[in-house]
């Protein structure tokens, strides 16, 4: 289990910083920081609900000893989800590209 953990440990690190040091050269700088900014934040509460909601749920069962591995591995999969998925939005539909660049 533990090796399940750090293999999505890293990839969820590299889907983070591929979120971060790519974003949309054409758009404006201070909108896409609010947009991102939005989008960690509610990455954030969702994996901290499921990781509580895995306690809540598994903590005091028989399965006790197992509440803290699915929990942290149930949130690294819903980052990299969330992350994938609004990396693709931000970049190809919120703020995609001009149809002609240096057109009007």
């Amino acid at each position: 289990m533990g090796a399940v953990i750090v293999v999505l440990a890293v990839i969820g690190l590299l889907v983070l910083l591929v979120y971060l040091k790519f974003p949309p050269p054409f758009a404006n700088a201070k909108t896409i920081g609010v947009y991102d900014k939005m989008v960690l934040g509610v990455c954030g509460v969702l994996c901290l609900l499921w990781f509580l909601n895995a306690r809540a749920t598994w903590m005091g069962t028989d399965d006790d000893k197992w509440w803290i591995p699915l929990g942290i591995l149930g949130a690294l999969a819903i980052e990299i989800g969330f992350l994938g998925i609004c990396f693709l939005m931000r970049n190809f539909w919120i703020f995609k590209p001009p149809r002609r660049p240096g057109g009007l």
